[in-house]
Order: C-alpha cells, then sequence, then structure tokens
C-alpha cells in the first residue's frame, strides 16, 4: 500500500535490488588459490568444466590437515552452483604421521541423477612427491533413509579419473582419503560433469509467448529438447552453451530442464522460472492498488488517484465497473481506495484513504456507503479467522496503528505500536499480522492484541499480505518487487519474483483452488497480471 508522508508514489522510487557480487567473490577466491605459493593448478579443456571443488593443505610443521570446501563458479557460469551439482562437503579429518587421511562427503542436491560424473585429484604440491592413494573409497551412495546404489571412483595424481553416478539428493558416505606426505603440500580435487548444466535465464521471468535465452554449457551443438515446468518449449536456436526458446502458452511457474541427445547423462539441473501473462492489458485498468476474489473466480480491484472506483474482473478478462461514488453534493466520495475485502454475505469492504473511513459496497455492487471512521489514512483490510469472520482489521498508516471494526461499524483501537502499517492479514488461531512499510518488518499480535513479536525482518516494504489455507504467510515486498512465502517455525523464502509484479504496491490474492496469483501493477503498468503456479 502507501504511506501518508510519500502518498500514492512511495513504492515507485524504492531502492533498486541489491547487487549481488557473489560469483565475483568466488572467482576471486579461486584466483588466489591458484596462484598460491604451492603453485598454480593447471587449466582444464573448456568442456571440462568444475561443478565442485575440494581445497586439502597440509603443514607438516604443525601436523595438521585444513580442509575446504569450495562452492565453484565456472567461467561460463559466473553462477554459483550449489544445490545445482555435485560439492563437496567437509567430514572429519584425521592425520597420523606422515600418513594423512581426511573424510569427504560429496552430494548430488538436485532432483535428477548425474550420470557420467567423475571425481579426481589435480594438482598436488608439495617440497617432495606426495601421492593420493585409494582406489575404493568407500561403500555406497545414501538417498534419504538410506538406499545404497553401486559407485566408486580413482584418486591420481595425474589428471584421469573414473566416471560414475551420484543418485538425486544422493550422498557419499565416510568417503575416506589418503595422502602420504613429510613435508607441506595443497591438493586440489575436483568434479566434474559432462551432463549438461543451465548457469542462468535471461531474463528469470518473462511473458508467456515470449522468448529467453537458456546459458550454460555440455548442451551439445545437436538439438534436444527443453521443458518449462513440464511443458515443451518451441527452441529458436540451440548451441553447445546457449539456447533461445519460446516460453509456452501454458508454462506454470517451475522448473526449466533442458533435455540433450546425450544417452547417459541427458537431463540438466533445473532452474526455476516464472512465467506470467497480463490477465488485463496494460492500460486497461489505471492505477490499480487493493485486489481480491470472490468464490466464482472474479476479481474486484480498487482503482485509485484520479479515478476513484472500483472494477470487477471476470475470469475471462472483462472488465466492469462494479462501485463509483454516487451522485448529488451529499454523495458518498471515493477518494483513494487503497484495500477491499468481501464479508460472508458478499458486501464489499473499501479502505477508502483518502477521506479516513471504511465504505460498504452492497452485494452485487452500486453506491458505496459510510460503514465506519477511522483514524487519518485507512490502508489494508481483513476480516479476521483468516478472513472469514468479525472483526475487521483496518491498518492506518497515517498515525500507525491498527483498528478492529465490529459488525454495527464500531471502530476501537487495536495496537498503536507502528510507524507506518500498510498490510495486514489474520489467521485461523485469532493472531493478526501487520507489515510495517518503515521498519520492513512484520509482526504478529495475539487476538488481545497485547503481545507484539516480529515475524519476519529485512524487508523493504511489506505492502500486502495473504494467507493460505495451511496458514502460510505471503508477504508482497513492494520495495524490491519480490514475493516471500513464510512458514510458521520455519522462516520466509522467495516465492516469486521480478517483473511479473513490478509496480505492485501491495494488492494481489490467489484463486480459490491456490493454482493463480494475481497482481495488481500500479503506473505504469497499468494492469493485473496473472502468474500461473500449478
Amino acid at each position: 500500500m502507501v504511506n501518508n508522508q510519500q502518498h500514492m508514489l512511495l513504492f515507485q522510487h524504492r531502492a533498486n535490488d541489491i547487487n549481488r557480487i557473489k560469483g565475483l567473490l568466488l572467482l576471486i577466491l579461486l584466483a588466489g588459490l591458484m596462484f598460491s605459493g604451492c603453485g598454480s593448478v593447471q587449466q582444464q579443456s573448456s568442456y571440462r568444466t568444475p561443478v565442485g571443488i575440494y581445497e586439502i593443505n597440509y603443514d607438516a610443521n604443525t601436523q595438521q590437515l585444513n580442509t575446504k570446501s569450495i562452492d565453484v563458479t565456472p567461467s561460463q557460469a559466473l553462477q554459483n552452483q550449489s544445490g545445482k551439482a555435485g560439492v563437496f562437503q567437509i567430514g572429519n579429518v584425521v592425520y597420523n604421521g606422515a600418513t594423512i587421511t581426511g573424510t569427504i562427503y560429496i552430494t548430488n542436491n538436485s532432483a535428477t541423477p548425474w550420470t557420467g560424473v567423475e571425481m579426481q585429484t589435480y594438482g598436488v604440491r608439495g617440497d617432495l612427491n606426495t601421492t593420493a592413494y585409494g582406489t575404493d573409497l568407500g561403500t555406497g551412495w545414501g538417498i534419504n533413509n538410506p538406499v545404497f546404489g553401486p559407485w566408486g571412483w580413482i584418486f591420481t595424481s595425474g589428471t584421469v579419473g573414473s566416471t560414475f553416478t551420484i543418485p538425486a539428493n544422493g550422498q557419499s558416505a565416510n568417503t575416506v582419503i589418503g595422502f602420504n606426505a613429510t613435508s607441506n603440500f595443497v591438493a586440489y580435487l575436483y568434479v566434474y560433469a559432462d551432463v549438461p548444466i543451465i548457469s542462468g535465464i535471461t531474463p528469470s521471468e518473462a511473458l508467456t509467448g515470449s522468448t529467453v535465452t537458456i546459458s550454460g554449457y555440455n548442451f551439445s551443438t545437436t538439438q534436444g529438447s527443453i521443458t518449462f515446468n513440464g511443458i515443451t518449449a518451441s527452441v529458436q536456436s540451440w548451441t553447445d552453451t546457449s539456447i533461445v526458446a519460446t516460453v509456452p502458452t501454458d508454462a506454470t511457474l517451475g522448473n526449466v530442464v533442458v533435455d540433450t541427445v546425450y544417452a547417459n547423462a541427458s537431463y540438466s539441473n533445473p532452474v526455476v522460472f516464472t512465467p506470467y501473462n497480463m490477465f488485463t492489458p496494460g492500460g486497461s485498468i489505471i492505477s490499480p492498488v487493493g485486489i481480491t476474489v470472490d468464490t466464482y473466480g472474479n476479481l474486484y480491484v480498487a482503482v485509485y488517484n484520479t479515478n476513484n472506483y472500483i472494477d470487477k474482473i471476470t475470469p475471462a478478462g472483462v472488465i466492469s465497473r462494479y462501485s463509483s461514488s454516487g451522485n448529488g453534493k451529499r454523495a458518498v466520495k471515493y477518494n483513494n481506495p487503497l484495500d477491499v475485502a468481501f464479508d460472508t454475505t458478499g458486501k464489499l469492504y473499501v479502505a477508502n484513504y483518502g477521506n479516513n473511513n471504511i465504505l460498504v459496497v452492497p452485494a452485487g455492487g452500486g453506491t458505496p456507503s459510510v460503514f465506519a471512521t477511522v483514524g487519518s489514512a485507512p490502508d489494508a483490510v481483513y476480516f479476521a479467522n483468516a478472513g472469514q469472520s468479525w472483526p475487521l482489521y483496518v491498518t492506518d498508516a497515517g498515525d500507525g496503528t491498527v483498528y478492529a471494526i465490529d459488525s454495527n461499524g464500531t471502530a476501537t483501537l487495536f495496537s498503536s505500536s507502528f510507524t507506518n502499517p500498510t498490510a495486514v492479514a489474520t489467521d485461523a488461531y485469532g493472531n493478526v499480522y501487520v507489515g510495517d512499510c518503515s521498519s520492513g518488518s512484520v509482526y504478529i499480535i495475539n487476538s488481545a492484541g497485547t503481545t507484539i513479536s516480529t515475524v519476519t525482518s529485512n524487508l523493504s516494504c511489506p505492502a500486502g499480505m495473504k494467507l493460505d489455507a495451511y496458514g502460510n504467510i505471503y508477504i508482497l515486498d513492494a520495495g524490491t518487487n519480490t514475493m516471500y512465502k513464510y512458514v510458521p517455525g520455519t522462516g520466509k523464502t522467495v516465492f516469486v519474483a521480478g517483473t511479473g509484479i513490478t509496480n505492485a504496491n501491495g494488492g494481489f490474492t490467489f484463486n480459490d483452488t491456490f493454482s493463480t496469483l494475481y497482481v495488481s501493477q500500479d503506473s505504469p503498468t497499468n494492469a493485473v497480471t496473472a502468474i500461473s503456479l500449478k
């Protein structure tokens, strides 16, 4: 929603997303390792791109074996591959005089088996000849409980390794390597993969029917296929490192996967992609903000600024005027309506920001009337019991308060602990959640309004909130064009981000089956975007 000081343009001027420099830092780290006093690490050929690297450093003076797990940033990718490729993890390390042994774990965190993966030692450096040994380095791969399968690899001091398969979500068990050494040495252990790897999709979200570029390597020069959450896409061009494809019109939010012509290692790592479509064309609904849905799938949108009315949008995308100000000097006026909510009888309640009141629209639409007067700038509305019963909670961005309004229209101060509350939601246990744009935090208040604690923080401006049937909270951060999913007891994760929710001032809703997300996009987009979730 908006605050009182910056009025309706608040979220159009939020700070840009923080630039990520993780890839650059990792490149610098690897460069430091490669040019350390122990000597440089020889370059591999371009198609032998490492997807995991492990450094072992032995100090003969202290007889300590230091190990380090490094997430590789391949030069082709410029992106961290953690969670997508097999990477080393540190285990217990022991040493015994001149014979040094270390326990290493390697995992495949993807949902697809990785075939054609190779592990090897490389670039062992020391004052004396140092040999890595152990041709049978473990007993199996563990998957969950665990389930074991055959595996194995050979360590050498050269560049030749043995290929093997890492099962989906598999982890090796107690893999021990050994070194014979009487002096300092550094060894680099690499994991290579000839499987296709997606390093990025540009853009990472796009309109259905538009083209995107999938970057990576090992795609082969012979065209395979690519799917968007299981839907096959048409391919415009295909090389070993780049694919241009059209986003299918029926694509949903989910993973993009490349399927190549390789027989034993065809499927790539999955990368999440957000397809969306303009539910209403840009400019067809000027300055939409708050949005809700009825049991028939119709959307109701508060349109603010100079327009001031409520629009209805059918599931087919047909827009009509649902409610507008009455005629005459004494008529009730909309003045920057910001949010809307239905009660169980079909009446629509509107946060009328500019006139400091809550309006009610009769079931079926028509002329509004004043239901209650509150504070100085009512911003967001949400019924109790996960939106199913009274009271109606209202945030007031002007005086930093939250009101509870009963079915007779009597407003009672519920909490006055905020600076710029712009979002409100409730769960089935009587708790009230409040998003404060000034603090960048979401708070929880018990039903009595006496206990307040922080749910999550480090947001730019939590401008809208909704709950699903499981009590998960969806938070729209208008400052970063990101929607988070907060799972109680677990924390928040990014649910969806990007172009599909730019210029969103807090208005969003889900349909009754939670299969589609609708987002109101303010000027200059002026549209409602639909993101298919399943």
